[in-house]
C-alpha cells in the first residue's frame, strides 16, 4: 500500500472507532456526522482489506487485524503529532552544539561574558567559536552557521536575516611612550607615523581607509596582522599607531601600557550586527541563542 493513497485523517478515524468500538461515538469525537463516520469505515475496510469491526451480542468487536494495527497507528499519530507541533527549548537540559562566528576583536570583547552566560542557562550544551573572515558568511553553506556577530563592514549575504546591538565610536591608541601622548593630534601627526591594521580576510571595506579616501587622504600602514592581541603588543612596543574602536584596548591599557586620543577627522560609529540564515530562523534554540548573545553585548556596549 502506498503512502499517497492514505488519507490520514481516515487514520484518526480508525483510532477513534478503536478507543471508542461504536460508529455513533466515534462520530461525535471527530465531530463528523455517523453516515460520514461509516464512509470512512468502508473505505478504512478496502484499505486494509479486512472488515476490522464485527457486529457481535457486544457491540462492534474489532477483528484481529484492527487490534494488531491499534498500537502502531497510536505510535505513529503521537509522532505526527510531535512533528507538527510547535517544537519547545529549554536551556537547563539542551546538549546541542553552537557554533557562533565572531572575528577576533569580538572574540575579546564580549566572548567572556556570553560564554559565562551560557553555562549557566545551559551548562550541558556546548560553544563552538569560528573564527570569522571578511568573506566568511559567503564561503560556507548556511547550515553551517548558527550565528555570527559582526559589524556593518563584513561583508553579509543580502538574504541573512539581522538585528542591530550595539556601536563604538574609533580611536587612535599608542604606546604611553609615544611622542604624541598629551599633544592634541593632528591630521599630519596622524599621517607621519606608521599604522597597524588588524585584518578581516583581505577585503577592501575597511572603515579608516575610506574615511581617508575621500579626503583625499592615505595613511601608511606598517603591519597587518589577523590577532587583536598581537597588535596591541606591538603597539605596546613601537611608535606606531592602531585605529581601533575602544572596548577592547581600553581593557588591556594597564597591561600593555597603551593610551588614547580622538580621531583628528570625523568618522561614523562602527556598528555591531547579530546576523543569521533563514534555515534557523525559527529554531526556538537559535533563537534562545540570539537573544542571550544580543542582551550581553547591549549590557556590556
Amino acid at each position: 500500500m502506498a503512502l499517497s493513497q492514505i488519507d490520514f485523517k481516515l487514520l484518526l478515524c480508525l483510532n477513534s472507532l478503536l478507543k471508542n468500538r461504536s460508529v455513533s461515538m466515534a462520530a461525535d469525537e471527530m465531530n463528523m456526522s455517523q453516515p460520514a463516520m461509516s464512509r470512512a469505515l468502508a473505505k478504512l475496510r478496502t484499505l486494509f482489506g479486512d472488515p476490522l469491526f464485527v457486529r457481535s451480542s457486544l457491540g462492534m468487536e474489532p477483528t484481529h487485524r484492527a487490534l494488531s494495527l491499534s498500537q502502531p497507528l497510536s505510535n505513529t499519530l503521537d509522532q505526527m503529532t510531535e512533528l507538527l507541533s510547535n517544537q519547545s527549548f529549554t536551556p537547563e537540559t539542551c546538549k546541542r552544539n553552537f557554533r557562533l562566528h565572531m572575528s577576533s576583536y569580538l572574540t575579546q570583547a564580549y566572548l567572556p561574558a556570553i560564554a559565562e552566560k551560557f553555562y549557566k542557562e545551559a551548562p550541558d550544551a556546548q560553544l563552538e567559536v569560528i573564527d570569522l573572515k571578511e568573506k566568511s558568511l559567503f564561503n560556507q553553506s548556511g547550515q553551517n552557521i548558527d550565528l555570527a556577530m559582526c559589524s556593518q563592514a563584513m561583508q553579509i549575504p543580502e538574504y541573512f536575516h539581522q538585528i542591530p546591538v550595539g556601536e563604538e565610536f574609533m580611536q587612535c591608541f599608542m604606546s604611553d611612550k609615544h611622542p604624541l601622548n598629551g599633544k592634541k593630534m593632528t591630521m599630519n601627526d596622524y599621517l607621519n607615523y606608521s599604522h597597524i591594521m588588524v585584518t578581516l580576510g583581505g577585503g577592501p571595506n575597511i572603515p579608516i581607509q575610506n574615511s581617508l579616501t575621500k579626503l583625499g587622504r592615505a595613511r601608511k600602514v606598517g603591519l597587518r596582522v589577523s590577532h587583536y592581541l598581537g597588535a596591541l603588543e606591538v603597539l605596546s612596543r613601537t611608535n606606531m599607531l592602531f585605529s581601533s574602536s575602544p572596548l577592547v584596548p581600553d581593557r588591556f591599557a594597564e597591561q600593555f601600557s597603551i593610551t588614547s586620543q580622538p580621531l583628528p577627522f570625523k568618522q561614523d560609529s562602527l556598528r555591531y550586527l547579530l546576523v543569521w540564515p533563514p534555515t534557523v530562523h525559527k529554531d526556538p534554540a537559535q533563537k534562545w541563542l540570539r537573544n542571550l548573545c544580543a542582551n550581553v553585548i547591549k549590557t556590556n556596549s
